[in-house]
C-alpha cells in the first residue's frame, strides 16, 4: 500500500437501509520502468438513499440490464477522479476533505454532508502528501456491475470503478496504486448521482 493514501475510514450516521435487491426496481431507460505498482482498497462511506425518481403511472418499465447507460458511467468515472484526486502542491488543496467537496457536487442525501468533513485521522497523511508537494491523479480502467449485484434500472445503479492512482513528488519517481470504488447510484431530478459507498 502506497504510503499516500486518502481513504481514511469514514462512519456515516446512517447505515444502509434494505438490502442490493432494492436497487433492481426503477422505470426508463460501459513513467517510466522504474515506477513502483502496489495495490490499494479504500474503505467505505456509507449514507442513506434519498431524491430517487418513481415511474409514472402506466409508463412501460424496461427490463433491468448490466449494461451500463452512458449517462450513469458519465457520473460514476466523474465522481472517483473528483473523491480520489489530491493536490498538495502549494496553492492547491489545503486538506483531503477539499476532494470530498469536489466530489460532493455529484452526490445527493446524507453523503453530501459526509463527503465535506474534515477528520482528524487524515491529518497525518495529508501532512505526508504535503511534505512531497504531491499531486495525485486517477486514471478509470474500467466501470462495471459488481458480479452478483442486481442489473443497473432506470432509477438505480450499483457501479464498481476500477482506477490507477498516480503520486508524482514535486522530485523523484511518481509510484502507481490500483484501487477501486463502489458506488450505489441513483436518478434524481439533478440525473444520476452517488448516494453511497457501500464497499469496496
Amino acid at each position: 500500500m502506497p504510503r499516500y493514501t486518502r481513504f481514511i475510514p469514514i462512519y456515516a450516521a446512517m447505515g444502509i437501509v434494505g438490502s442490493l435487491a432494492v436497487l433492481s426496481t426503477g422505470c426508463s431507460s460501459p513513467d517510466n520502468g522504474q515506477s513502483k505498482t502496489t495495490t490499494t482498497q479504500p474503505h467505505s462511506v456509507s449514507a442513506g438513499i434519498t431524491n430517487a425518481t418513481s415511474p409514472s403511472p402506466g409508463s412501460p418499465v424496461p427490463p433491468p440490464t448490466s449494461v451500463l447507460p452512458k449517462d450513469v458511467e458519465h457520473t460514476a468515472r466523474a465522481f472517483t477522479a473528483a473523491y480520489a484526486e489530491h493536490d498538495a502542491r502549494d496553492g492547491k488543496d489545503s486538506s483531503y476533505a477539499d476532494a470530498g467537496a469536489r466530489a460532493a457536487k455529484l452526490a445527493s442525501g446524507e453523503l453530501v454532508g459526509i463527503l465535506s468533513q474534515k477528520r482528524p485521522g487524515q491529518d497525518a497523511p495529508w501532512a505526508a502528501l504535503r511534505a512531497e508537494k504531491a499531486r495525485q491523479t486517477v486514471k478509470i480502467a474500467s466501470v462495471v456491475v459488481p458480479d452478483g449485484a442486481p442489473s443497473v434500472s432506470c432509477s438505480s445503479a450499483l457501479v464498481r470503478v476500477g482506477y490507477t492512482l498516480t503520486t508524482t513528488p514535486k522530485s523523484g519517481q511518481a509510484s502507481h496504486s490500483s484501487g477501486q470504488l463502489v458506488l450505489r447510484m441513483e436518478h434524481t431530478s439533478d440525473g444520476w448521482r452517488v448516494t453511497a459507498l457501500p464497499w469496496a
